[in-house]
C-alpha cells in the first residue's frame, strides 16, 4: 500500500474512532490532525471537508456490511432465503457497530446530515445491488417468484429497506431523547406494511419475506437504550 493510502486510512481511523466517541458536530478536523500528529495541508490533499469524510466512512461501512452478507449467501440455496438475509444484511441494525449508528443517526438532522444519509443509503445499495438482482433472477428461474423486472424492484425493495431501518432507528432515538419507551408494537406495524410491500414487487408468497421481528426489535432498543445511557453518564 503507498505511503498516501496508508495515510489516507489512518485519517479514516481515527475520524471515525473520535466520531463514535466525541459525536460528529463536536469533533473538529483539528481534533483528528492533533491526534494524527499531522498538518492540514495533509488532511485536505485527502478531503475537502469533514463531510466528505464521512461520506467516506459510510461508504467503507456499507462495504463491511456487503462482504458479511456474502458470505453467509449459500450459492445453489433457495432463493427466496438467500434474499432475506440480503435484507437483513442491507439493514445495518445488527450487523453494524451501534456505535456508529448511534453517532450517525442524530447527524441526519443538521443541515449536511440529509447528503450524508443519502450517500450512506446509496453505498448499501450499491453493494448489494448485483446480489439481489442475482437472486431475484434464480427466483425467477425456479418459479417461486414473479418478478420479470429484477433490475428496476431491487432499486426499489433498497429504497424500502433504507427507509425502513432509517425510521426504526430514529423512532428509537427519538423516544430515548424523551426518556420514553419505544413502542414495539407500532414498529411491528410498520414492518409488515414494508414487508407487505416488497412481497408486492416480488409476487412472493405472503409470509415468505422476513424482516425483522419482535426479539430483533427488542435486542435492538435494549443495546441502543443501554448505549445510550453510557454516553449519558460519560457526558
Amino acid at each position: 500500500m503507498k505511503k498516501g493510502e496508508i495515510k489516507k486510512q489512518e485519517i479514516l481511523r481515527t475520524a471515525e474512532t473520535l466520531f463514535c466517541k466525541n459525536g460528529y458536530e463536536t469533533t473538529s478536523i483539528q481534533d483528528i490532525l492533533d491526534v494524527l500528529h499531522t498538518s492540514k495541508g495533509s488532511f485536505y490533499h485527502h478531503y475537502a471537508s469533514k463531510e466528505l469524510l464521512l461520506e467516506e466512512i459510510c461508504r467503507q461501512r456499507a462495504a463491511t456490511l456487503a462482504e458479511k452478507a456474502a458470505s453467509v449467501l449459500k450459492e445453489e440455496g433457495d432463493p427466496v432465503e438467500n434474499l432475506n438475509l440480503l435484507f437483513s444484511g442491507m439493514m445495518p441494525l445488527s450487523g453494524e457497530k451501534l456505535s456508529f449508528l448511534v453517532m450517525i443517526l442524530p447527524v441526519f438532522d443538521i443541515p449536511e446530515g440529509r447528503q450524508i444519509r443519502f450517500s450512506y443509503s446509496e453505498s448499501i445499495t450499491a453493494f448489494f445491488r448485483d446480489m439481489m438482482i442475482h437472486e431475484i433472477q434464480r427466483g425467477n428461474s425456479r418459479d417461486e417468484i414473479y418478478c420479470p423486472a429484477a433490475e428496476h424492484s431491487a432499486e426499489m425493495i433498497s429504497l424500502i429497506l433504507n427507509e425502513l431501518w432509517y425510521q426504526i432507528c430514529l423512532q428509537t432515538i427519538r423516544k430515548e431523547k424523551e426518556n420514553a419507551e419505544t413502542d414495539l408494537s407500532e414498529l411491528l406495524n410498520m414492518i409488515v406494511s414494508y414487508r407487505g410491500t416488497i412481497e408486492r414487487l416480488l409476487n412472493a408468497p405472503i409470509g415468505s419475506i422476513r424482516l425483522l421481528d419482535l426479539d430483533d426489535l427488542k435486542f435492538l432498543t435494549e443495546r441502543i437504550h443501554y448505549h445510550w445511557k453510557l454516553q449519558k453518564y460519560s457526558e
